[in-house]
């Protein structure tokens, strides 16, 4: 009979742990993946960055506010096996594209600068040319996209008004 009621605590116990505590934890990735080395001095982290859980065959689609008089620099990172990298951006407002990274053979990082204000829609897959089908059908993995930014300088302002 304890042996019964012991079953019963642990698999309750089980039942009760967060899935997140046995998933692959990933919250921080772009802060220790790939995506840290394009980290430049001069730049601060932007808050909008993230890391998320990805399997190859999914698309992803964050939308982010790039802030007026600043220069971003957006840096994408994931397990080697899962790149090259794919990604687009958006305009939310045309539905546009501005950017794809596919016209400059999947470049990992890129810069970019808004005078106003802009919402862009910023679709993610990874294409796994080094993942074997197995890799690709099972397993989910890390991917991080680091946003850097800065103000304008004051005589780019000056410039661009």
């Amino acid at each position: 009979m304890k042996y019964i009621k012991y079953l019963q605590f642990l698999a309750l116990a089980l039942f009760l742990l967060p899935l997140s505590s046995i998933a692959q934890d990933c919250v921080d990735y772009h802060l220790v993946g790939d995506c840290y080395f394009d980290r430049q001095r001069d730049y601060k982290i932007y808050s909008q960055s993230k890391s998320l859980s990805m399997n190859p065959l999914e698309t992803i689609d964050l939308n982010v506010i790039f802030y007026g008089q600043k220069d971003y620099i957006l840096s994408f990172c994931s397990h080697k096996k899962m790149l090259p990298i794919h990604f687009v951006l958006i305009d939310q407002e045309t539905n546009k594209v501005l950017y794809d990274n596919e016209d400059d053979h999947y470049i990992e990082s890129v810069g970019i600068g808004f005078d106003a204000t802009k919402p862009l829609t910023i679709r993610i897959n990874l294409l796994a040319r080094k993942a074997t089908e197995e890799d690709i059908q099972d397993y989910l993995v890390c991917m991080g996209l680091l946003i850097q930014f800065k103000n304008y300088d004051k005589k780019t302002v000056d410039i661009r008004m």
